[in-house]
């Protein structure tokens, strides 16, 4: 997604799980986390005074995540409204309820995805992982940086992220073309 269309996108979440779901793409938008880690958080694993959360990936490696003030606000209006909620078992520490009050499930976040982007991408289907990839690219374009986004999409080898942001690498390479002019720098030094 484009900047414009991920902020219509958090625009456009409404209805009656509205916090919980605005919560969820942000984590998505922000911290590029798999539909799998996402359904696994719990309550207890996110620390809002250090603005951290600890995530399990692939393979059962747990890993510490930031997040900004944005997903920190987001977080909050959810648990204030979570914790209000009646019908959830107190012992449930699951950080996302399902409308049945239990852990939401990954196919319910996938459905909930792809409710929300079909009427602001209706050319494209959205998935949890094209947000993952939104993230992704976004950090890239920011920070150059292709090993500090295998490092915060938890992938083992940097050749996995090459592979996916290969276009964005030819973009690089297209603008560093006329960055280096020898004989324009050597004739303003005469």
């Amino acid at each position: 997604l484009t900047l414009e269309q991920s902020a219509a996108l958090l625009k456009a979440v409404s209805g009656p799980n509205e916090k919980r779901d605005y919560a969820i793409l942000m984590l998505f938008l922000n911290c590029g986390i798999r539909r799998s880690e996402l359904v696994g958080l719990n309550v207890e694993d996110f620390d809002f005074a250090k603005m951290s959360f600890v995530v399990t990936r692939k393979g059962g490696n747990r890993t510490i995540l930031y997040f900004n003030e944005e997903v920190r606000d987001a977080l909050c209006n959810w648990l204030d409204y979570r914790y209000d909620l009646k019908e959830i078992d107190k012992n449930e520490q699951a950080m996302f309820i399902s409308m049945k009050n239990q852990r939401i499930s990954a196919r319910a976040v996938q459905v909930l995805v792809k409710e929300y982007t079909k009427d602001v991408t209706p050319l494209k289907k959205i998935s949890p992982h094209k947000l993952r990839s939104t993230f992704g690219t976004d950090l890239y374009r920011q920070t150059g940086d292709i090993y500090a986004v295998a490092d915060f999409l938890g992938h083992k080898d940097v050749n996995t992220t090459r592979k996916h942001y290969a276009a964005i690498s030819q973009d690089s390479r297209r603008q560093s073309a006329g960055v280096v002019q020898l004989r324009k720098n050597q004739s303003s030094d005469n």
